[in-house]
């Protein structure tokens, strides 16, 4: 049972309710992860535009999800690890690759691979690569922008990852079942 109730649309204000049921909308399945965000209209708002800007940015969904992936292992999410095994599935992720990220080896892909190994990169050093190891990823075919998105996906994923730890969210009834 989750130790922060999610937000329902009936009982939040017409604002935030608005907010959930648009999204909503457009995904076709009510999700408690954002139903928890939204105890803060402040972070569902911060949320929603990460989350729509990010989907136009210079990574395409399976780079995304690569890094969901990663950020939900690392970061112990036990809402969003199912969540992105689900996603990425939907991106085409075969599941020996989501496996792959998941136990923290190389995927076969070599973008995936670049975008793991940039993500884990950025993540351990919080920005600070080394100006070498900058050089060899934007060599490897990442740009700078790239890079950068890849901070603002990170920035996603924490967003969701520590509010479902802080929450204890509890599963939607579409993920219970998603496994490897």
């Amino acid at each position: 049972m989750a130790r922060i109730a999610p937000v329902e649309s009936a009982t939040a204000s017409s604002d935030v309710a608005k907010v959930l049921d648009d999204l909503f909308g457009d995904w076709g399945e009510r999700w408690r992860v954002v139903e928890t965000i939204a105890n803060s209209p402040a972070l569902l708002d911060m949320f929603v535009h990460v989350h729509t800007r990010l989907k136009t940015c210079s990574l395409s969904d399976d780079d995304r999800e690569v890094i969901d992936l990663w950020m939900a292992e690392s970061n112990g999410c036990h809402y969003c690890i199912p969540a992105h095994i689900l996603a990425s599935r939907h991106t085409g992720l075969p599941d020996s690759e989501i496996a792959a990220i998941l136990d923290g080896i190389e995927p076969a892909d070599a973008r995936r691979q670049l975008i793991l190994k940039a993500t884990k990169a950025i993540q351990e050093t919080k920005g600070g690569l080394a100006d070498d190891v900058l050089e060899k990823f934007q060599d490897e075919g990442l740009s700078r922008e790239n890079l950068f998105d890849i901070i603002g996906e990170i920035a996603h994923c924490t967003i969701t990852n520590y509010s479902n730890r802080l929450a204890q969210t509890d599963l939607d009834n579409f993920l219970e079942d998603v496994r490897l």
